[in-house]
């Protein structure tokens, strides 16, 4: 029997560095039906050089004369996909060799299937293992309950093609602010039936370049909240606050929550620094901590977290030398 044609989708910008293991672990697949696409967001560095050596007739190159942004290239290159089923692999991140074919496999086992995610690694620059990420997903509870997280790599997402024509491709409200694989994911929920795997597929690479390590803008921050009012009102009421009859409420809800930067300041990049920290990123740690001074130095919160941070990494790190085996 024929298998059925997987899409991956991969936009890359300045990712000289990890972009050649990545594409290696798609090559490397035991799945071997697929097609990948990728997108050089015209890149300053010497990713489209690296992705030219890459001579493989499942590959097709793309490339943008302009930066779009990863949601414009993410878009571009799903409205391309021919596969029956389609996933993702971002231009620094690996996947485990099996990873296509043991998704693939749940989809053939449950024809009413539409999306099927798994667990994941996180690693430094390096490729060293940071912390796994063990998550199991509700999918009934996140499609009926706006409190409850769904916490995954939003890489790891495989859905059918049909589903995705459903759904639509990423929401340009989120251009360049993130989280748009988050709101997507729960339209695609709304939708389809889903099946989350326990094996550690994807290895997801935090790295002191990635834009969203270094992006302090508040509205990075708070589109979280953004998107957790899109769920609620959706859940409620069946109303979806972004089609373009709820702009006044939208732009309400983004004044509320930049209200709060505003008035504090030094906010936005004490929350950075208590991330950078969990990350094990001592050096963006410290250079987000010194931000967050400048920006309020008679801010007590802000010496309260920096301690907080130390404290507790130092307390995971005595804990895992001292732990039993």
């Amino acid at each position: 029997m024929q298998q059925p044609l997987v899409s991956i989708v991969m936009p890359a910008y300045n990712a000289e560095k990890y972009i050649a293991e990545s594409v290696s672990s798609i090559l490397s697949q035991t799945y071997k039906n697929f097609e990948l696409l990728i997108a050089d967001d015209c890149s300053t560095d010497r990713t489209k050089e690296i992705l030219s050596s890459f001579k493989d007739s499942r590959i097709s190159f793309y490339h943008n004369d302009t930066n779009q942004g990863y949601l414009k290239t993410c878009n571009k290159l799903l409205s391309l996909c021919k596969g029956e089923f389609v996933t993702f692999q971002d231009a620094d991140d690996i996947s485990v060799p099996g990873r296509i074919e043991k998704q693939v496999n749940e989809f053939l086992k449950d024809k009413e299937l539409g999306i099927c995610t798994s667990n994941s690694v996180m690693i430094d620059s390096e490729g060293k293992k940071i912390m796994s990420r063990k998550w199991a997903i509700d999918y009934e509870k996140f499609r009926t309950d706006a409190d409850y997280e769904a916490l995954l790599c939003g890489a790891t997402i495989m859905l059918k093609n049909d589903l995705l024509k459903e759904i639509g491709l990423y929401h340009e409200y989120f251009n360049r602010l993130g989280g748009e694989d988050y709101e997507w994911f729960f339209r695609a929920v709304c939708k389809g039936k889903g099946k989350h795997i326990n094996d550690e597929l994807y290895l997801y690479r935090i790295h002191n370049s990635a834009v969203k390590v270094n992006n302090t803008a508040p509205c990075t921050i708070y589109i979280h909240d953004i998107i957790h009012e899109i769920r609620s009102r959706f859940i409620l009421t069946n109303e979806y606050l972004l089609d373009g009859e709820h702009e006044t409420e939208l732009k309400s809800l983004e004044e509320k929550f930049e209200k709060e930067f505003r008035d504090e300041p030094s906010k936005a990049f004490r929350i950075k620094a208590n991330g950078a920290i969990a990350l094990k990123q001592y050096g963006n740690f410290l250079k987000l901590s010194w931000a967050a001074f400048k920006a309020d130095p008679l801010n007590s919160k802000n010496y309260t977290a920096t301690l907080t941070s130390i404290y507790n990494r130092f307390k995971g790190i005595i804990y895992n030398l001292i732990k039993p085996d």
